[in-house]
């Protein structure tokens, strides 16, 4: 079988934060596949608190800006559907997989591609997703899992398992994902995410709005929402209030409270994903407070690897798969896991001693196995 395109269902945007989807697509296609990257196309009905989100995709969707942020590689191309935001509306479902189809029908007869030469790599269980999936004879149907969608969407059981019925291969970030799911799923692959050590050769300053910040500075970069564990942030802060706590990335307003304290700073997301490094090497302790529920529980965190590349102690939530993780890369990965707010705080303290410790590169010597260009390679090996 000769493969020589991919169609991604992606559930997020193309410039949101970057995610194992963005490494995956823009590895695939710097491979010489040809990809259709496909915009978040929603796996619930919208709340009030997502109208800036739905602003922000009518804007891309009719007239994306020459300046899109975050550049596409050769090979890639973007689709923002004008998708009605009901994914369980009939109505709404036939009008979103007339785009979708059009969309896929005129990719594939641009770029001279038959299905049976494509795989379909989708993060999502919609009905819109599975009926995709079913309508083309793609030549491989992959579901890729990061985390339980069905605990975002009860909804979503049905046809999550219609999808795993159809899908040649089900790839899991997390082996307690996998656990999860295995006795459900015909051809499960743990996939962990890879480590994208091109950040480490960025020439990228550091932001003034980092620079001036008081050390220590403590960096969490990700999506500011229902997973972040607040108590244990605000601990932090009072418990070091000569250094900086910095909160990175977009916020859901409607889905978390931040207390206001004199040294909790929270930035908005980085334009384009290389302008992290700078932020990055500014940092002295990487943190994931997560909440400790079985959704975050599951989950291998993005961030972590971009902490990792750059040497960095990492305080994290000590939930179910960072457990397995830290017993994977050992005690010299600089992984500290804390259960309570307090044992956070104690854990901080504990990353800053082990920063002068060990150097950056005894903490990154696991690392050159699992690039992203690695991940590729194994995911073209297990579709081909």
């Amino acid at each position: 079988m000769q493969l020589r395109g991919a169609v991604v269902l992606a559930a997020l945007d193309w410039n949101f934060l970057r995610q194992r989807v963005h490494h995956l697509s823009t590895g695939l296609a710097r491979a010489g596949l040809k990809v259709l990257f496909v915009e978040n196309t929603a796996a619930r009905p919208p709340r009030p608190t997502d109208l800036p989100r739905i602003i922000g995709r009518l804007r891309t969707a009719l007239f994306r800006p020459a300046d899109g942020g975050e550049p596409a590689p050769e090979n890639l191309q973007v689709y923002s559907p004008l998708a009605a935001p009901w994914p369980y509306s009939t109505a709404a479902l036939a009008w979103n997989y007339y785009l979708l189809r059009r969309r896929v029908q005129r990719f594939l007869e641009g770029e001279g591609l038959r299905p049976e030469e494509v795989v379909l790599l989708t993060y999502l269980a919609t009905p819109l997703a599975v009926r995709l999936a079913e309508d083309f004879p793609w030549a491989r149907v992959v579901y890729d899992v990061v985390s339980d969608p069905k605990l975002v969407e009860p909804r979503l059981a049905p046809f999550e398992e219609r999808l795993l019925r159809r899908a040649d291969v089900t790839l899991f970030a997390s082996a307690t994902l996998l656990d999860q799911y295995r006795d459900r799923t015909k051809n499960p692959v743990l996939f962990r995410d890879g480590f994208n050590t091109e950040l480490l050769d960025a020439e990228v300053e550091t932001p003034p709005e980092v620079a001036r910040l008081p050390r220590p500075r403590l960096l969490y970069i990700g999506g500011i929402n229902r997973k972040l564990w607040v108590e244990a942030v605000a601990a932090l802060c009072e418990a070091v209030p000569q250094g900086s706590v910095i909160l990175m990335g977009p916020v859901a307003r409607g889905e978390v409270l931040l207390p206001k304290l004199p040294n909790l700073y929270v930035l908005p997301p980085r334009r384009r994903y290389i302008e992290l490094a700078g932020v990055l090497r500014a940092a002295d302790v990487g943190l994931i407070p997560y909440r400790p529920d079985p959704y975050a529980g599951a989950m291998h965190p993005a961030k972590l690897n971009e902490y990792l590349v750059f040497g960095l102690p990492v305080v994290a939530t000590a939930t179910e798969e960072l457990e397995l993780l830290s017993r994977h890369y050992g005690d010299g990965s600089g992984l500290i896991l804390a259960r309570t707010a307090d044992g956070f705080v104690r854990s901080v303290e504990m990353a800053l001693e082990r920063k002068r410790d060990l150097t950056p590169d005894e903490r990154q010597r696991f690392l050159k196995d699992r690039t992203w260009d690695a991940c590729v390679s194994q995911l073209l090996d297990h579709v081909m």
